[in-house]
């Protein structure tokens, strides 16, 4: 098995924070009220990352 990535969603306020630790050192963070919203900008992304 390979680490793909280590996820962390947290509630700060109104707004969910999902920050995504890849293992090239790489942190991503996003950032939305909408939990749906903010996940389907970091599974686009991480689609995207993972595909090249």
């Amino acid at each position: 098995m390979e680490l793909v990535c280590n996820i962390e969603i947290i509630k700060a306020g109104v707004d969910f924070v999902v920050k995504v630790h890849l293992p090239n050192g790489l942190i991503r963070e996003y950032r939305h009220h909408v939990f749906e919203d903010v996940l389907t900008e970091m599974v686009i992304d991480l689609q995207e990352d993972l595909s090249e």
